[in-house]
């Protein structure tokens, strides 16, 4: 692939052995290549004095970025609906990805697209977006152990979008934490509908693969875990209630960094065991073969 800063060989073997060598990871700052370090918003950015941006989120797995379309799809879909004009092409986006992956030589890896509101002349207004893609390494693993929700009312506002505003879910792990549970789970008017950083799903009694409607995030887990229960099980995305929930067989919760975790608990309402229930490790090994399958292709 031809990169868009001209890097030559000799470059990018220097970058991935400082890299390396002194921690110092490269992003992509509108369009540039720099080192993390010297990437600088300006105080009068949306993202800092409104919280107004959008963002997205994909891991690589030995060099692969996985599920990387979807996640494009998504962040274009966000940027939209947030007013947001996105001011490179799809194309542009995969090689400044590309770029940055060989210059950080991270092979497992989480990978964030954020878009800002931009250097807003009022503080209110939307301005031109500032892009910045960073790169971690990252440890993804599919885990038998089950977590503990802590049911907490409240429902994202934009909830198709993946916005950085967090402020609920930051204030709710600390309450989470104070209770022994991992995480909150939100429930309003008796309906639940998702984690902070996680779709959240049902197995029923009668083996019915449940999960919220449409007014959640569409987690691009979440979508590949419905194509794949489908060849397996009975799905139903539909609003999910408290007696769903308590009529229940089986809980997890799914993202692009937890795979498919077990729920063991959601507190004060049902306890449904600490390791993953039968069809959730069903689920596990399903997605975790469409995984492998895509590395293995991409190599």
């Amino acid at each position: 692939m031809l990169f868009p800063f001209a890097l030559s060989t000799f470059a990018l073997e220097q970058t991935a052995v400082n890299t390396k060598n002194m921690q110092t990871p490269f992003v992509i700052f509108n369009g540039t290549l720099i080192p993390e370090h010297e990437a600088k918003l300006s105080v009068n950015d949306l993202a800092i004095v409104r919280g107004y941006g959008i963002f997205d989120y994909l891991k690589t797995i030995n060099g692969c970025p996985v599920f990387l379309e979807d996640n494009l799809d998504r962040f274009y879909r966000s940027a939209e609906l947030m007013d947001l004009p996105v001011s490179y092409t799809r194309k542009q986006l995969k090689e400044y990805i590309d770029t940055m992956m060989q210059a950080n030589n991270i092979p497992d890896s989480g990978i964030k697209l954020l878009l800002t509101g931009g250097y807003s002349p009022d503080g209110y207004s939307i301005a031109e977006p500032n892009l910045i893609i960073s790169q971690h390494p990252i440890t993804v693993t599919a885990e038998q152990q089950g977590i503990k929700l802590l049911p907490l009312d409240y429902h994202r506002p934009f909830s198709q979008v993946k916005s950085i505003d967090y402020v609920m879910g930051i204030q709710g792990l600390k309450i989470a934490k104070e209770k022994g549970a991992n995480d909150v789970l939100y429930i309003q008017n008796g309906q639940i509908s998702e984690c902070p950083r996680a779709n959240f799903f049902l197995i029923s009694a009668e083996g019915k693969l449940l999960t919220a409607a449409d007014d959640v995030l569409p987690g691009i887990t979440r979508m590949k875990i419905l194509e794949l229960a489908k060849e397996k099980m009975e799905v139903e995305v539909r609003d999910i209630t408290l007696e769903d929930l308590k009529n229940a067989n089986e809980a997890f919760i799914s993202s692009t960094t937890k795979n498919i975790t077990p729920v063991s608990s959601v507190l004060g309402y049902k306890d449904f065991g600490p390791e993953a229930g039968t069809q959730t490790r069903q689920l596990q090994q399903l997605l975790e073969d469409l995984v492998s399958k895509t590395v293995n292709q991409y190599a």
